[in-house]
């Protein structure tokens, strides 16, 4: 039988490819299926707490029915694997081990009407001895799974993928950026693609952001454009490697994405606005991270080179240019044999 996950909404950095860093753009994550029927609101997502060992924690979820039939559902707690090289995530169908046996649930199983919001209380006894921090999801589903026309199975679901941070003694904060580079080193236009690679090296979630800021060279006071890194201010868990991307497209011209039907292209804008922008020569990229280690705020520096150097524009600027300068040649030439030969029937009319 062939499971077909109509909508498993998963909310982390605005992908559904990476979950090492896990976002709080929005507070709640919508599931939605046409053809089941399955339509849920849940908040908050993603879920994060810090919560004390040895003492019983209590966590909330609110689910809301935005379908137009009861539905019966369920909540379970599941563990996740990420991919180190790609960031992507193979969400499991089995319990987490490690915390499994410490969560509870007010109402595993519930039934909600059309519109009806209701509340999910979680307990987690966590035991005195225990890690510094876990991530794991919380997926609601139905309970009883439709059966498609085809004989396929159709199921809908949501993940709220939770982090939860251990306050006790030994919790370590700390992060590294492992690479900052521009994609490219030489770009004939923008825009310019950076990408700045975050290691958690310590044991619990932190929280980067920062910006990079372009300049013409490192000692520069002045920038010239501020890019935002993180601003949808996500968590990157232990162990695990985060890249984020950042974009310079301040300038002139600029390659800009163009969607036509189902196919995207790169289409060359010339916006004459923003003509004083033109882009040419070597730039530093300067990013300046900030992570809390728990006790103060801990800066992260990194720079990087690049080239804009718009070579078909400059080819045509020297065309234009060298034709100009032939011209201004020729006519200099003209004026020299023209000066030549009346000196010289000056002198033989003197003569």
């Amino acid at each position: 039988m062939i499971k077909t996950w109509l909508k498993r909404v998963f909310f982390w950095s605005g992908s559904v490819a990476t979950l090492t860093m896990i976002s709080l753009a929005s507070p709640m994550v919508s599931a939605q299926s046409e053809q089941s029927g399955f339509s849920v609101q849940v908040t908050p997502s993603p879920l994060v707490a810090t919560i004390q060992p040895g003492v019983q924690s209590k966590l909330e979820l609110k689910v809301k029915n935005i379908g137009t039939s009861t539905d019966t559902l369920k909540i379970e707690t599941r563990s996740f694997k990420i991919d180190e090289e790609t960031g992507a995530v193979d969400l499991s169908d089995n319990s987490p081990a490690e915390i499994a046996d410490w969560i509870s649930y007010s109402d595993p199983t519930f039934t909600i009407k059309p519109g009806e919001w209701q509340t999910q209380e979680i307990t987690i006894d966590l035991p005195a001895d225990t890690g510094f921090s876990y991530s794991f999801a919380f997926v609601i589903s139905r309970t009883v799974v439709d059966k498609a026309e085809s004989g396929n199975t159709i199921a809908g679901s949501v993940a709220i993928f939770t982090l939860l941070n251990v306050d006790r003694p030994g919790a370590v904060r700390k992060l590294e950026v492992t690479s900052f580079k521009a994609t490219q080193s030489f770009y004939e236009y923008l825009p310019v693609r950076f990408k700045a690679k975050f290691k958690n090296t310590g044991n619990v979630i932190v929280q980067p952001f920062g910006n990079v800021f372009i300049q013409r060279g490192s000692s520069d006071a002045e920038s010239i454009s501020t890019l935002p890194v993180n601003d949808v201010r996500g968590y990157i868990i232990p162990g695990s490697s985060r890249v984020i991307d950042s974009d310079w497209a301040d300038g002139f011209p600029v390659y800009e994405t163009v969607v036509s039907g189902n196919e995207e292209k790169e289409d060359l804008n010339w916006d004459w606005s923003k003509l004083t922008d033109f882009r040419i020569g070597q730039y530093t990229a300067k990013l300046i991270a900030v992570y809390n280690d728990g006790m103060r705020d801990v800066p992260i520096e990194r720079t990087a080179t690049f080239w804009v150097f718009p070579w078909r524009i400059a080819l045509v600027a020297f065309a234009v240019f060298a034709v100009f300068a032939a011209g201004i040649v020729m006519i200099l030439r003209k004026l020299y044999l023209a000066f030549r030969r009346g000196k010289s029937r000056k002198s033989k009319s003197n003569n």
